[in-house]
């Protein structure tokens, strides 16, 4: 079983590893290009990566459609916000790594977007209240419907 702490930790643990992961990029794998790519190449890589920015707001709105859900409760929203957690940080690690190894300074621009679109997937307390709420007030429906 979750618990928001869990997630929490899973939610840190995230941002800790994208710094991380920034500052090898920056100090190790800038040294010397790794990939050497043609124009053409870096251009579609760096297009690729751009467009997996676009996952962000598709997977806000997953995380909105399966949590809003009547029969949603607090273990469903758990299973989500990780699913939600770890899907835009997929763009901020692909563009990080495009940043180190092919000294892309647009991949450091998506980066940036990614790590702040992290912002909004925070597991608070109030959003756990709520969907412990949430299900408890249908436990108690289905129960009263069945009586």
């Amino acid at each position: 079983m979750r618990t928001n702490k869990t997630l929490q930790i899973h939610y840190y643990c995230l941002y800790v590893a994208l710094l991380g992961l920034l500052a090898f990029a920056h100090f190790y794998l800038r040294k010397e290009l790794l990939l050497v790519l043609t124009d053409s190449m870096t251009l579609m890589v760096s297009t690729t990566n751009i467009l997996f920015l676009l996952a962000i707001p598709i997977v806000f709105k997953l995380f909105s459609v399966m949590t809003n859900k009547p029969t949603a409760g607090v273990q469903d929203y758990a299973k989500w916000a990780l699913v939600q957690m770890y899907l835009v940080t997929f763009p901020a690690i692909t563009s990080v790594l495009l940043y180190g190894l092919i000294a892309d300074n647009s991949a450091l621009y998506c980066y940036l977007i990614a790590f702040v679109a992290l912002i909004f997937c925070k597991p608070t307390q109030q959003k756990w209240d709520y969907y412990q709420q949430k299900e408890m007030s249908n436990n108690q429906q289905t129960t009263t419907s069945h009586e």
